[in-house]
């Protein structure tokens, strides 16, 4: 017998997730590309190539060629810490309207009856999301991370699953096709659709 579908309440209101990508949703540009890769004196779209290139050749994810690209180009350059990748998420800059949405949009469902959960789902860096100004605005962020070691310093790369699976490629034709064909709402309201 299946189970019936049992609507999620708190505090005796319905509950709405609302899910945001990170990069060139809510950030005008890759978050990698507002600090970290200028820290490892490399050029934007030659650290993008590489790391592209590095996924192509091994038949690898993107996400962790991108990861695997960022841990190699600091290895004597810069520290390659949380704390430090934290740091870089400080730097990101929003779009204009952003810090002010989470709670705005929060407080208008409260106004109707329904309690707003907002949400990431990225296959950008968890550690550089958590150092943003609204890091704070967010129940839980689902995205890549590494995983460091007593020191922390990263030493191994991993990528959530449910990113994985909701952005993963086929030789980078899916990934390609959900970016391009991803409806965007600004913090402004405005729709605008891209193909």
């Amino acid at each position: 017998m299946a189970k019936e579908y049992e609507r999620k309440t708190k505090e005796s209101k319905p509950v709405v997730a609302i899910c945001y990508d990170f990069d060139k949703t809510l950030t005008p540009d890759d978050m990698q590309a507002q600090g970290f890769i200028q820290s490892v004196d490399c050029d934007v779209s030659s650290f993008w190539e590489e790391s592209n290139g590095l996924a192509e050749q091994n038949d690898m994810d993107q996400n962790l060629a991108y990861m695997y690209t960022m841990k190699q180009k600091s290895e004597g350059a810069v520290l390659f810490t949380k704390k430090k990748l934290t740091e870089y998420g400080a730097s990101i800059k929003l779009f204009p309207g952003v810090e002010e949405w989470f709670e705005r949009i929060r407080l208008y469902a409260f106004e109707k009856g329904v309690i707003v959960e907002h949400y990431i789902i990225s296959s950008g860096l968890k550690e550089m999301i958590e150092g943003t100004k609204v890091s704070k605005s967010f129940e839980k962020i689902y995205a890549s991370s590494f995983y460091y070691n007593e020191k922390d310093v990263a030493v191994w790369l991993r990528s959530v699953p449910l990113v994985r699976a909701g952005k993963s490629k086929q030789n980078g034709k899916i990934s390609q096709i959900v970016n391009e064909c991803t409806a965007t709402i600004n913090p402004l309201g405005i729709s605008e659709k891209k193909m």
